[in-house]
Protein backbone atom coordinates (compact mmCIF):
# COMPACT_ATOMS: atom_id res chain seq x y z
CA UNK A 1 0.00 0.00 0.00
CA UNK A 2 1.58 3.34 -0.59
CA UNK A 3 2.79 5.78 2.06
CA UNK A 4 -0.14 8.38 2.47
CA UNK A 5 -0.25 9.61 5.39
CA UNK A 6 -3.48 9.39 7.91
CA UNK A 7 -7.16 10.34 6.75
CA UNK A 8 -9.53 12.58 8.30
CA UNK A 9 -12.98 10.77 7.88
CA UNK A 10 -16.79 11.72 9.16
CA UNK A 11 -18.64 10.03 11.50
CA UNK A 12 -20.56 8.16 8.34
CA UNK A 13 -17.71 7.03 6.58
CA UNK A 14 -16.42 5.28 9.69
CA UNK A 15 -18.84 2.11 8.84
CA UNK A 16 -18.07 -0.69 6.64
CA UNK A 17 -19.56 0.59 3.49
CA UNK A 18 -17.60 4.36 4.37
CA UNK A 19 -14.64 2.73 4.69
CA UNK A 20 -14.92 0.40 1.11
CA UNK A 21 -15.89 3.55 -0.60
CA UNK A 22 -12.67 5.59 0.08
CA UNK A 23 -10.81 2.38 -0.65
CA UNK A 24 -13.11 2.16 -3.96
CA UNK A 25 -12.18 5.51 -4.97
CA UNK A 26 -8.69 4.99 -4.28
CA UNK A 27 -8.44 2.10 -6.57
CA UNK A 28 -10.50 4.21 -8.90
CA UNK A 29 -8.22 6.73 -9.23
CA UNK A 30 -5.04 4.82 -9.19
CA UNK A 31 -4.00 5.69 -5.79
CA UNK A 32 -4.46 1.72 -5.09
CA UNK A 33 -2.79 0.12 -8.29
CA UNK A 34 -3.26 -3.33 -9.16
CA UNK A 35 -1.20 -5.66 -6.65
CA UNK A 36 -0.97 -3.14 -3.91
CA UNK A 37 -1.77 -4.76 -0.54
CA UNK A 38 -4.58 -3.86 1.53
CA UNK A 39 -3.37 -4.56 5.46
CA UNK A 40 -6.70 -4.35 7.75
CA UNK A 41 -4.05 -2.49 10.36
CA UNK A 42 -2.36 -0.69 7.91
CA UNK A 43 -5.77 0.98 6.70
CA UNK A 44 -7.43 1.08 10.56
CA UNK A 45 -4.69 3.38 11.44
CA UNK A 46 -4.52 5.39 8.07
CA UNK A 47 -8.62 6.02 8.45
CA UNK A 48 -8.23 6.16 11.99
CA UNK A 49 -10.79 3.78 12.21
CA UNK A 50 -11.47 -0.10 13.96
CA UNK A 51 -10.20 -3.28 12.26
CA UNK A 52 -13.85 -4.29 11.95
CA UNK A 53 -15.14 -2.09 9.39
CA UNK A 54 -12.18 -2.55 7.25
CA UNK A 55 -12.50 -6.31 7.01
CA UNK A 56 -16.05 -6.30 6.29
CA UNK A 57 -15.10 -3.39 3.63
CA UNK A 58 -12.37 -5.44 2.24
CA UNK A 59 -15.06 -8.41 1.45
CA UNK A 60 -18.04 -5.73 0.00
CA UNK A 61 -15.06 -4.83 -2.58
CA UNK A 62 -14.17 -8.21 -2.94
CA UNK A 63 -17.55 -8.99 -3.98
CA UNK A 64 -17.69 -6.45 -6.19
CA UNK A 65 -14.22 -7.92 -8.24
CA UNK A 66 -12.06 -5.20 -7.20
CA UNK A 67 -10.09 -6.90 -4.54
CA UNK A 68 -8.66 -10.27 -4.46
CA UNK A 69 -8.58 -12.52 -0.74
CA UNK A 70 -5.71 -14.73 -0.60
CA UNK A 71 -5.84 -16.86 3.05
CA UNK A 72 -1.94 -16.35 4.87
CA UNK A 73 -1.28 -13.86 2.09
CA UNK A 74 -4.53 -11.33 3.13
CA UNK A 75 -5.72 -8.36 0.46
CA UNK A 76 -4.67 -7.12 -2.69
CA UNK A 77 -6.14 -5.09 -5.19
CA UNK A 78 -7.18 -7.45 -7.87
CA UNK A 79 -5.06 -7.46 -11.12
CA UNK A 80 -7.30 -7.75 -14.06
CA UNK A 81 -6.49 -10.05 -16.69
CA UNK A 82 -7.04 -9.85 -20.48
CA UNK A 83 -10.10 -12.40 -19.92
CA UNK A 84 -11.78 -10.55 -17.13
CA UNK A 85 -11.77 -7.58 -19.48
CA UNK A 86 -13.92 -9.66 -22.29
CA UNK A 87 -16.09 -11.02 -19.56
CA UNK A 88 -17.14 -7.74 -17.91
CA UNK A 89 -17.89 -6.05 -21.48
CA UNK A 90 -19.86 -9.01 -22.13
CA UNK A 91 -21.95 -8.82 -18.82
CA UNK A 92 -21.80 -4.97 -19.34
CA UNK A 93 -23.76 -5.09 -22.84
CA UNK A 94 -26.48 -7.65 -21.59
CA UNK A 95 -27.10 -5.98 -18.20
CA UNK A 96 -27.05 -1.92 -19.97
CA UNK A 97 -28.75 -2.81 -23.16
CA UNK A 98 -31.90 -3.91 -20.58
CA UNK A 99 -30.97 -1.02 -18.42
CA UNK A 100 -31.35 1.42 -21.22
CA UNK A 101 -34.70 -0.74 -22.79
CA UNK A 102 -36.09 -0.27 -18.79
CA UNK A 103 -34.88 3.75 -19.22
CA UNK A 104 -37.03 4.56 -22.18
CA UNK A 105 -39.90 3.23 -20.39
CA UNK A 106 -39.42 5.16 -16.84
CA UNK A 107 -37.07 7.72 -16.79
CA UNK A 108 -38.14 11.11 -15.71
CA UNK A 109 -37.20 14.41 -16.37
CA UNK A 110 -34.76 14.52 -13.53
CA UNK A 111 -33.05 11.59 -14.77
CA UNK A 112 -33.10 12.97 -18.60
CA UNK A 113 -31.13 15.56 -16.82
CA UNK A 114 -28.74 13.59 -14.93
CA UNK A 115 -27.66 12.01 -18.35
CA UNK A 116 -27.38 14.85 -19.77
CA UNK A 117 -25.41 16.60 -16.81
CA UNK A 118 -22.97 13.78 -17.15
CA UNK A 119 -22.26 14.20 -20.92
CA UNK A 120 -21.69 18.05 -20.00
CA UNK A 121 -19.24 16.59 -17.33
CA UNK A 122 -17.84 13.90 -20.00
CA UNK A 123 -17.41 16.70 -22.46
CA UNK A 124 -15.25 19.17 -20.16
CA UNK A 125 -12.75 16.00 -19.30
CA UNK A 126 -12.53 15.17 -23.37
CA UNK A 127 -9.56 16.49 -23.96
CA UNK A 128 -8.29 18.04 -20.41
CA UNK A 129 -8.90 15.46 -17.82
CA UNK A 130 -6.90 12.61 -16.68
CA UNK A 131 -7.63 8.63 -17.27
CA UNK A 132 -9.28 8.61 -13.62
CA UNK A 133 -11.40 12.11 -14.61
CA UNK A 134 -12.62 10.14 -17.88
CA UNK A 135 -13.30 7.13 -15.88
CA UNK A 136 -15.09 8.65 -13.35
CA UNK A 137 -17.32 11.18 -15.74
CA UNK A 138 -18.20 7.83 -18.00
CA UNK A 139 -19.13 6.04 -14.57
CA UNK A 140 -21.59 8.55 -13.91
CA UNK A 141 -23.28 8.76 -17.21
CA UNK A 142 -24.08 4.83 -17.45
CA UNK A 143 -24.78 5.25 -13.77
CA UNK A 144 -27.49 7.81 -14.49
CA UNK A 145 -28.85 4.88 -17.07
CA UNK A 146 -28.92 2.02 -15.01
CA UNK A 147 -30.41 4.20 -12.50
CA UNK A 148 -33.23 5.56 -15.11
CA UNK A 149 -34.12 1.38 -15.11
CA UNK A 150 -35.93 2.30 -11.90
CA UNK A 151 -34.79 -1.44 -10.65
CA UNK A 152 -32.75 -1.11 -7.66
CA UNK A 153 -31.67 -4.60 -8.53
CA UNK A 154 -30.40 -4.34 -12.21
CA UNK A 155 -28.46 -1.39 -10.27
CA UNK A 156 -27.13 -3.43 -7.87
CA UNK A 157 -25.78 -5.55 -10.84
CA UNK A 158 -24.62 -2.68 -13.43
CA UNK A 159 -22.83 -0.81 -10.38
CA UNK A 160 -20.84 -3.83 -9.91
CA UNK A 161 -19.63 -4.54 -13.41
CA UNK A 162 -19.26 -0.78 -13.93
CA UNK A 163 -16.99 -0.93 -10.73
CA UNK A 164 -14.55 -3.58 -12.40
CA UNK A 165 -14.11 -1.34 -15.69
CA UNK A 166 -13.59 1.84 -13.98
CA UNK A 167 -10.53 0.41 -11.97
CA UNK A 168 -8.95 -0.23 -15.36
CA UNK A 169 -10.15 2.47 -16.75
CA UNK A 170 -8.39 4.50 -14.85
CA UNK A 171 -4.92 3.02 -16.42
CA UNK A 172 -5.23 4.79 -19.70
CA UNK A 173 -6.35 8.05 -21.42
CA UNK A 174 -8.78 7.89 -23.91
CA UNK A 175 -7.60 9.71 -27.10
CA UNK A 176 -9.60 12.59 -28.46
CA UNK A 177 -10.74 10.48 -31.26
CA UNK A 178 -12.19 7.72 -29.12
CA UNK A 179 -13.70 10.39 -26.26
CA UNK A 180 -15.95 12.18 -29.19
CA UNK A 181 -16.70 8.75 -30.47
CA UNK A 182 -18.36 8.15 -27.27
CA UNK A 183 -19.68 11.15 -26.51
CA UNK A 184 -21.95 11.13 -30.10
CA UNK A 185 -22.80 7.11 -29.24
CA UNK A 186 -24.06 8.69 -25.51
CA UNK A 187 -26.00 11.25 -27.14
CA UNK A 188 -27.26 8.59 -29.22
CA UNK A 189 -28.39 6.85 -26.57
CA UNK A 190 -29.98 9.44 -24.41
CA UNK A 191 -32.23 10.84 -27.52
CA UNK A 192 -33.55 7.16 -28.08
CA UNK A 193 -34.18 7.05 -24.49
CA UNK A 194 -36.05 10.85 -24.45
CA UNK A 195 -38.09 9.48 -27.56
CA UNK A 196 -39.05 6.55 -25.63
CA UNK A 197 -37.61 3.99 -28.28
CA UNK A 198 -36.68 0.86 -26.08
CA UNK A 199 -35.80 -0.99 -28.99
CA UNK A 200 -33.31 1.29 -30.77
CA UNK A 201 -31.84 2.58 -27.22
CA UNK A 202 -31.03 -1.25 -26.55
CA UNK A 203 -29.19 -1.85 -29.88
CA UNK A 204 -27.25 1.48 -29.49
CA UNK A 205 -26.40 0.54 -25.78
CA UNK A 206 -25.28 -2.92 -27.08
CA UNK A 207 -22.84 -1.04 -29.86
CA UNK A 208 -21.93 1.26 -27.45
CA UNK A 209 -20.41 -1.37 -25.26
CA UNK A 210 -18.98 -3.61 -27.90
CA UNK A 211 -17.10 -0.73 -29.07
CA UNK A 212 -15.81 0.18 -26.09
CA UNK A 213 -14.96 -3.32 -25.22
CA UNK A 214 -12.60 -3.64 -28.27
CA UNK A 215 -10.54 -0.31 -27.56
CA UNK A 216 -9.89 -1.13 -24.03
CA UNK A 217 -9.16 -4.87 -24.86
CA UNK A 218 -6.47 -2.77 -27.71
CA UNK A 219 -5.27 -0.73 -24.19
CA UNK A 220 -5.17 -4.13 -22.41
CA UNK A 221 -2.46 -5.60 -24.72
CA UNK A 222 0.11 -2.18 -24.24
CA UNK A 223 -0.71 -1.52 -20.55
CA UNK A 224 -2.08 -5.16 -19.02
Amino acid sequence: MDGSGPATISLAQRTSEGVAQILRSEIFTGKLPAGASLPERLIAERLQVSRTPVREALIILQSEGLVEVVPNRGASVRRITNEDVAEIYTLRGLLESHAARLASERATIEQLEAMEDAQTRLRRMHTRGSAADQAMADLAFHTAVSDAAGSPFLATLVGQVLAFTVSFRANYTSPAERSQTALVEHDAIVAAIADRDGELAERLMRDHVASSCAFALAQFDTTG
